[in-house]
């Protein structure tokens, strides 16, 4: 979404772009190209390493003769790093333009891989940060948090800058109460309180931290109910719906799964909440910001930055205080919510717009390879 969001915002600028998927196309393939854009596909397996698709992607770089390649985590910028560098050295028609192309790297994950994370992954990891003091001319972190951890796992530290992911404040942004889908979804009044949480069910996202906090916050908060929205959070998921029977909370908690219409949804919630073990700067807890929603979330990457003064940061793996600041806040009164919500949307617009974003990338690209080396940060 990062990507296909950047697209959009760089087409103003008369910016031309080619994806080019090391896979298959899905559907964010489908959309990209949706707007106009070419999207290739190396159709390379997962499993074993095809050295012919390395030799197609130094052809198409040669033949598209780019300004700037940007790779987009481990796999692809070791890949597509070296890719480039090679496609530098070839002879022929663009060869002056390619020796001057920049390659950027992008670093989105917080915590730099270890091998308890998957071998193969590890490997990769280790591999980029043996190279990357030479193989790109830039390395861009998506959190302050995300440059420290790959540092300390070998990354050339100089090279790093970060840029904060951006976000679209025009869709995601307050709606009227009356557009509200949830209630009249769940059979509530429009007094009910509503929690939500988004997300994939993954170890990550710690849920049994949310559930547990759920718990203990359900029992002071008569009348609240807690949605949750992703991936994998349904009742087809049955570790997830034995810990919701063991925690007493199935009359208060619905599982709504995954959902097109998020954007509509989140402004509808009078709290968000993130219980997340591990996150670079995470995007749902910044769309809740944009709509107008206060958050109360784990500190993790950078979500206390993002945050600042407009909710409630809570340390990780500790449901009692993430319960005790969802009541902290939903005891507040709703003239008093809505303008904690107000100054949420007023940081996300000041700070983090999907323009201001695209702007600290384009300095990135323009800035000379010499003054990169030598660590001055953009943003």
């Amino acid at each position: 979404m990062m990507l296909y969001r950047l697209i959009q915002a760089s087409q103003c600028d008369g910016v031309q772009h080619t994806v080019i998927s090391m896979s298959s196309l899905d559907s964010m393939g489908e959309r990209i190209r949706a707007l106009g854009i070419e999207v290739r596909l190396l159709g390379m397996s997962r499993s074993v390493p095809n050295p012919f698709s390395l030799i197609r992607l130094v052809r198409w770089l040669v033949e598209l003769r780019p300004d700037v390649v940007q790779t987009w985590m481990y796999h692809a910028d070791l890949f597509g790093g070296v890719a480039a560098r090679i496609a530098r050295l070839v002879p022929g028609r663009g060869a002056g333009r390619l020796s001057r192309l920049t390659l950027a790297w992008g670093v989105h994950q917080t915590e730099f891989p270890s091998f308890g994370s998957g071998v193969k992954l590890a490997l990769v990891a280790k591999c980029c940060a043996r190279l990357s003091s030479w193989l790109p001319d830039v390395i861009v972190c998506c959190a302050e948090a995300a440059r420290s951890s790959h540092s300390g796992g070998g990354y050339c530290h100089k090279r790093m800058h970060v840029i904060f992911n951006g976000f679209d404040l025009e869709l995601f942004k307050p709606r009227p109460r009356d557009s509200d889908p949830l209630r009249p979804a769940l059979d509530l009044g429009p007094a009910a309180q509503i929690v939500g949480i988004v997300g994939r069910y993954d170890p990550a996202k710690d849920y049994g931290n949310f559930v547990s906090a759920v718990a203990k916050a359900s029992a002071m908060l008569p009348g609240c109910h807690f949605v949750m929205i992703g991936r994998g959070l349904d009742h087809g998921n049955r570790e997830l719906t034995m810990m919701i029977g063991r925690a007493g909370i199935e009359g208060v908690c619905h599982l709504m799964g995954p959902r097109s219409d998020v954007h509509l949804v989140i402004p509808s919630l009078d709290l968000f909440c993130l219980s997340s073990r591990s996150e670079g700067l995470p995007t749902v807890v910044g769309e809740a910001m944009a709509c107008g929603v206060p958050c109360v979330a784990t500190d993790v990457g950078d979500t206390a930055l993002l945050i600042g003064d407009t909710g409630c940061v809570v340390p990780r793996g500790d449901p009692e205080a993430l319960a005790a600041s969802m009541v902290s806040l939903l005891s507040l009164s709703r003239e008093g919510l809505e303008q904690l919500g107000a100054q949420a949307r007023s940081r996300m617009v000041s700070r983090f717009s999907i323009e201001r974003c695209w702007a600290a990338y384009r300095h990135v690209y323009s800035t000379p390879r010499g003054a990169l080396e030598f660590g001055v940060d953009p943003t």
